[in-house]
Order: C-alpha cells, then sequence, then structure tokens
C-alpha cells in the first residue's frame, strides 16, 4: 500500500514560496494604523482647523508614539514568522545586495538629500501656522527622533518595499505607496507635505531598489532630526548636516556618472 518511492520534495507546497498579497498588505496596514493612526488624525485635523481637539477614545485607546517601538517589532516578527521573509528580505542584511557608491554612508548621505530636499521644497508651500504649546525637552526629542529612524523606517519603508518586490510591482508603484504611507501624518505642515513625500521617497526608493537595507535610512532619518535637536551642540548638528548634505551630492554624482558608462 505505502510502496514506492516518496513523492518529490518539489511537489510539495512551499509556504515562503506562495505568499498571500492581501495577508502581506493586512500586516502593513496594521502596523501603519497602529503605530501612525493617531499621529495622521492629528495633522489632518491640524491642516483642517489649525489645532488639535481629538476624541476622548481616540486618545485613550489608539496607541501613541512609545508604543510604536513595541508595534515595529512585532511587525517584523509576523513578517518572518508568519510571512515567511527572511532578514535580508526585510532590510536587516548587514551588508547590501548591490554596490552603491561609498557603500553604507553613501546610501544614507543620498537618503538624507532626499529627505532634505524634500522638506525644503515643502517650505515653499503655505503651512497651517500651528505651533506647538512650548518646547520639549531633549530626552523627548530624542526619543522622538528615534522613533522616527527606526519605527518610521521599518513600518514604512523596509516592510511595505519586502512585500512589493515580492510582488515585483515596479519603482513607480512603490514610489507611490511609499508616498501614501509617509505623508499622512506630515500633513501638519500643509499641503506642502505631498511634495515632501514625492520627493524624499523618490531619493528612497532611488537608493533602496540598490541597497536593500534599511540602516543607511535609518541613520539619515535620525541626523536629519538631530540637526533641529537641543540634544547635539549646535556646532556638531551643523557639521553633520553638511557633511552629509555634501557627502549626498558627491554620492549622487558619482552614482550618476557610473550609470552614464554603462548604458551602451
Amino acid at each position: 500500500m505505502f510502496s514506492g518511492p516518496p513523492p518529490d520534495a518539489s511537489c510539495r507546497p512551499d509556504r515562503t514560496r506562495t505568499p498571500s498579497a492581501a495577508r502581506d498588505w493586512c500586516v502593513v496596514a496594521a502596523g501603519f494604523l497602529l503605530a501612525f493612526g493617531l499621529t495622521s488624525a492629528v495633522a489632518v485635523q491640524i491642516l483642517l482647523t489649525g489645532h488639535i481637539d481629538l476624541p476622548e477614545w481616540a486618545v485613550r485607546y489608539l496607541p501613541g508614539m512609545k508604543a510604536g517601538f513595541l508595534i515595529a517589532a512585532a511587525a517584523l516578527l509576523l513578517a518572518h514568522r508568519w510571512l515567511g521573509y527572511s532578514a535580508r528580505d526585510l532590510g536587516l542584511a548587514a551588508r547590501s545586495r548591490r554596490a552603491f557608491p561609498y557603500g553604507g554612508p553613501g546610501a544614507s548621505a543620498v537618503a538624507y538629500l532626499g529627505m532634505w530636499t524634500g522638506f525644503e521644497v515643502m517650505r515653499l508651500f503655505p503651512s497651517p501656522g500651528y505651533a506647538p504649546e512650548g518646547r520639549t525637552g531633549a530626552g523627548e526629542q530624542l526619543l522622538a527622533n528615534l522613533h522616527g529612524a527606526l519605527v518610521e523606517e521599518t513600518l514604512l519603508l523596509a516592510l511595505p518595499m519586502a512585500v512589493m518586490t515580492r510582488l515585483r510591482w515596479s519603482w513607480q508603484a512603490q514610489l507611490a505607496v511609499l508616498t501614501v504611507l509617509r505623508v499622512p501624518f506630515h500633513l501638519y505642515y500643509g499641503y506642502g507635505a505631498l511634495a515632501l513625500g514625492v520627493i524624499w521617497m523618490a531619493g528612497y526608493v532611488l537608493v533602496y531598489r540598490r541597497t536593500r537595507i534599511v540602516w543607511p535610512f535609518m541613520l539619515a532619518h535620525f541626523v536629519y532630526n538631530s540637526a533641529h535637536a537641543d540634544y547635539l551642540p549646535p556646532a556638531l548638528r551643523l557639521f553633520l548636516g553638511l557633511a552629509f548634505w555634501a557627502g549626498g551630492i558627491v554620492t549622487l554624482v558619482h552614482y550618476v556618472r557610473t550609470a552614464r558608462t554603462r548604458v551602451p
């Protein structure tokens, strides 16, 4: 009854090779809503009314910023254990998949340049003029900037790019999705946040499609935010900003020249 050769291993179902796009996107959407749902609601309300007046249930039941670190960790764990993504798929490898000019520092510098350019263009648009009540302390600024670097780049870059890479989406679709995820909680800057998102994410897509590692983007995001914080001396903030900006220009020029030489 049970005689004969065992079934060929290639005929057995492999969950890692038969992904569910709906399941993958549910993890991305859940991470976004839990980590950035409340801040997005705040940003939209500031955009429309110029002030914050959230319902009590939203403040009480929606996770705040500090929960974002746990949400990001849980999303990565789900993506790995449930969806079958490897650490390399999620951008957590130690090295990039393909060479990038000047390696990780060059990738960070170009990512920084894209972020800087996006914010500078955004400032050309009118702003709602909302000013928070009092400046937060250095410790709170540091926590917020770590959240931006670690949580945003995990949930809004590494995870959705892993999904879109698996589904073989085009770079245009990747840019559109990353922009849609990044814009909502920046709307307190005004409608210029759309220009910010497109330019910022264009730089990210350019670099990430070559490197497939998330660390340079975390560093670039943290350095950019730290240039406007109080926990570093002003001279150091200025130096870091100029160094990453100049490094981005040099690396981008090198990248363009190299790309041209490869075109027949």
